[in-house]
């Protein structure tokens, strides 16, 4: 269950023992800005747009984040894994004025201690 799923940056987790590591799992989505968009760097993509269009875009870059996140969840949940660790999240930009949001972790199965 989703719910119980258990996201963490480290190797281990307090409390739980690891009883099986079953993959290192990746996601990501590619989205554009806009079709006249076009920048050399993420920095750029900031660059002269006003206070609201900056909150719209980093908005949109969140919703996309926990879309990407629900879709490795359920891809390890699929795996059998009610865990991930080592999670890493990474924002880039693309030549065609695009962002690229990936995600990655190891899928494992954890129990708690006793």
């Amino acid at each position: 269950m989703m719910s119980d799923f258990i996201i963490s940056t480290t190797h281990q987790l307090e409390g739980y023992k690891i009883t099986k590591y079953i993959d290192v799992i990746f996601e990501e989505n590619v989205f554009g800005l806009s079709l006249e968009t076009s920048v050399q760097s993420f920095g750029e993509i900031f660059k002269g747009f006003s206070g609201e269009r900056f909150d719209a875009i980093s908005n949109r870059i969140e919703e996309i984040k926990e879309e990407v996140k629900k879709r490795i969840i359920r891809k390890a949940i699929r795996k059998g894994a009610n865990a991930l660790i080592g999670f890493d999240v990474e924002t880039t930009s693309r030549e065609n004025g695009g962002i690229t949001i990936s995600m990655s972790g190891t899928a494992v199965f954890i129990e708690k201690r006793v």
